[in-house]
This record gives C-alpha cells, sequence and structure tokens, in this order.
C-alpha cells in the first residue's frame, strides 16, 4: 500500500508539472529540455524517496519502481487528452530510463544518510533533509522558465527510399504527371498507421509544369483533415518532379496530431519532396522519392531517430503506391468527382480512371 501510495504522489507531481508548464507556456517549454531530462529525474527520485526503505533495497529495484510510476502518468495525461498517444510512444523509452537514473540517484541519496549499518543485516535510513528535497522538487519550473525556447537547434533532414517498378518510365511518369486517386484499401505503412499519422487518400495535379499545384476538393489529401499545398519547383520529363511543401498548421483539425509533431508546426515542417525516374535496360523503372524536412527541438539527436524511423516508413508507403498504379492496378474511386461535384463529372471522372494507366490523366 506505500509502495502505492509513494508512486500515486510521485505520478500527481509530474502531472501538476506537466499542467504548470503548459499554463506558462510563455515561459516554459514542454518540448525542452528541462521537462523531458529534468522532469523525469526528479520524478523517479520522489517515487523511491516515498517508498518504505525495505521496499527498494538494490539498485535494480530502484531503477525500475519509477516505470511504474511514469506508466502511471502515461495513462493519467491519455485519458484526460493532455498529451497525445503519438508523443508518448517515442518518448516514453526516454522519459523512463530517466525516471530510473532518477530512482537510483535517490536509492544513493538514502543509503548515504545511513546512521549506523555496519554490523546489521537491514540498513537504517535516515529522514531526508525537507528543504533541500523540496527545492529539487521546484528546480523544473525554475529551469523551464530560464529555458524557455533558448535550446532549439533547427536542423534540416533528407530521407531517401528507393523502389524498382515493373513498368516502363513512362508509364510510372504518368501516374505522377495527372490527376490520380488513391484507394482507401492501399496497404498503409505500418509504423505511421500505429502512431496515428493519417492515411493518404487522394491528389490531384492542376498542370504539369513549374509552378503548377497539387490541390484537394471536398475533403483533403488525407484522413483528419490533413492538407499540403505542393507546388512544381523543378521538372525534367520522366526523369525528376519536385514539389515545394507548404502547410498551415492553423487550419487543421486539433485533434489530427499531436501538437508536438505537428507539421508545420515549431518543431517539425517537410520543406520539399522530389521524384527522381532511371529506365533500367530491363524495361523497369527505378524511383527514387526523397523528402526534405527540418525538425527544431533541443534533443535533434532523439528526434532524429523517430524522424528517419517515420519518414522511412512513409517514404516506402507512397513509393508502394506509385507502384500499384503504374502497374495498372484497378482501385476504387476515393473521391468522386474533383471538378464539380455533378454525376456527368463524375461520369467524365470514372472514364478517364479506367483510360491510361491506373486512371492517370494528362493535363
Amino acid at each position: 500500500m506505500k509502495t502505492l501510495i509513494a508512486v500515486t504522489l510521485a505520478a500527481v507531481y509530474g502531472l501538476v508539472t506537466r499542467l504548470m508548464f503548459g499554463f506558462l507556456d510563455n515561459t516554459t517549454e514542454i518540448m525542452s529540455v528541462t521537462f523531458l531530462f529534468v522532469v523525469p529525474l526528479v520524478i523517479g527520485f520522489l517515487t523511491v524517496l516515498l517508498i518504505p526503505t525495505e521496499k527498494t533495497t538494490s539498485g535494480t529495484a530502484a531503477f525500475f519502481k519509477p516505470w511504474l510510476t511514469s506508466l502511471v502518468l502515461l495513462f493519467i495525461t491519455l485519458l484526460f487528452n493532455i498529451e497525445g498517444l503519438t508523443c508518448w510512444i517515442m518518448l516514453f523509452p526516454l522519459f523512463a530510463t530517466l525516471a530510473g537514473i532518477g530512482g537510483l540517484i535517490a536509492y544513493h541519496y538514502k543509503k548515504s544518510r545511513t546512521l549506523e549499518a555496519v554490523g546489521s543485516a537491514t540498513m537504517a535510513w535516515q529522514k531526508p533533509n525537507t528543504l533541500n528535497v523540496s527545492l529539487v522538487f521546484i528546480l523544473p519550473i525554475a529551469l523551464g522558465s530560464l529555458e524557455g525556447g533558448r535550446a532549439w537547434t533547427p536542423q534540416e533532414i533528407t530521407i531517401r527510399e528507393q523502389l524498382t517498378i515493373e513498368a516502363p518510365v513512362a508509364s510510372v511518369w504518368q501516374v505522377l504527371a495527372g490527376k490520380r486517386v488513391v484507394s482507401h484499401q492501399l496497404k498503409r505503412p505500418l509504423s505511421s498507421s500505429l502512431l496515428g499519422f493519417p492515411r493518404h487518400i487522394a491528389t490531384a495535379l492542376d498542370t504539369l509544369a513549374v509552378g503548377g499545384t497539387r490541390v484537394s476538393y471536398y475533403d483533403s489529401y488525407y484522413e483528419k483533415g490533413l492538407h499540403f499545398q505542393e507546388k512544381v519547383v523543378r521538372l525534367e520529363k520522366e526523369r525528376l518532379l519536385t514539389f515545394s511543401v507548404k502547410t498551415d498548421p492553423g487550419q487543421f483539425p486539433p485533434t489530427i496530431m499531436d501538437e508536438h509533431i505537428l507539421i508545420g508546426g515549431k518543431h517539425l515542417d517537410i520543406l520539399d519532396d522530389t521524384y527522381q525516374f532511371q529506365a533500367l535496360a530491363d524495361g523497369t523503372t527505378r524511383v527514387t522519392l526523397s523528402s526534405r524536412f527540418y525538425i527544431n527541438t533541443p534533443f535533434n539527436w532523439y528526434a532524429r531517430i523517430w524522424a528517419n524511423y517515420l519518414m522511412s516508413d512513409i517514404l516506402q508507403g507512397e513509393l508502394y503506391s506509385v507502384r500499384e498504379r503504374a502497374m495498372g492496378a484497378k482501385l476504387p474511386i476515393a473521391f468522386s468527382d474533383f471538378d464539380s461535384g455533378s454525376k456527368s463529372a463524375e461520369k467524365r471522372h470514372r472514364r478517364s480512371h479506367d483510360s491510361g494507366p491506373a486512371g492517370a490523366r494528362q493535363h
């Protein structure tokens, strides 16, 4: 019971700290070294400090018991929509490990204050100095106010994926050069799906020329209201196609993605996507898709691991989608009309879908 009380109190401390960081968002930042590194240390420290001595008699126990506190905090913040699942999946391994380190610090702190342990099978622990411990608990707020966003470091990253498509380069080019429809039934990338990244539904290119824009009608490019404004900035027929990417996160529904990893937000933005085409001797086509984006956090070394993993997963999914359409897969219509919404326009769209590779149509 005392262990449960200790875990609960430490979790409440973590929750209150999170709410304070959110309330003081003009001076403190959730995506900060203080919150993501110092706070879990303090949570782990508090957990082991409050657990009775006889319940934590080894460093291993001191390291792993704060993981329970981290799990309780995870469920509370998810239950009340304080944090998103995606953010927690990315941060929990780091958060729980740091909490464990905080538990080890508390374990050795208590051990160092032994009164008379020599010759005794059970150590006696001194009560920690209340003032010193109190200072430790208010430290995150003080440090967070000093740090703000000063530790953010913008970093540009380029991710590339390749896929050989069993179709001539002209067919592959046609898929990207005209209007296209992407089915809901296309296999979506596993990792990005588990993390809640919206699935690609449909896009349309208004004109195949530099300055041409990918536009969307009635719904959006992606599920949940996510949409990108993409403009053709480089074009070499059947060789290269580059789109600049612009997002306006203020237009996205608040439930679309976790605010801390929202595309176009303070910490993540996509700059451009480039398709490169290479006709191979056997009649197939090698397509390279690269995405250039930036991350802006105080711990880019960790954020980059997840960014590489997720973006690679998304690019692979897009390349497989291109291959299915280039090879003539008959896919259901995702939108009934790209032009006017009338029944006659829908019929024209269906006729264009049934003609040419995978329904692609040259503008």
